[in-house]
């Protein structure tokens, strides 16, 4: 029987020295690059006023929720397990 080896999902974040999201009309964000193994999984992209993933590929549409939404969004998923 041939085993398959473990695919390990790495995270890459790619910034300045300091990135500060909070000030206003900032067109500062935070990239996050999540990969399985050498495959680009997708994109987390977090700025002043929205979370947003764009999956690997896509360039067009995102997942795009405001802060407020997201916490929701991870709550209810939270409640479901």
């Amino acid at each position: 029987m041939k085993r398959r080896k473990a695919r390990r999902t790495t995270v890459t974040v790619y910034q300045a020295s300091s990135v500060e999201l909070s000030k206003r009309a900032s067109r500062n964000s935070l990239s996050v690059e999540v990969r399985s193994g050498k495959d680009l999984l997708g994109t987390l992209v977090m700025g002043r006023g929205s979370v947003q993933w764009w999956p690997n590929g896509n360039k067009t549409n995102d997942f795009k929720k405001s802060w407020t939404e997201f916490a929701k969004l991870l709550e209810t998923s939270m409640a479901r397990e």
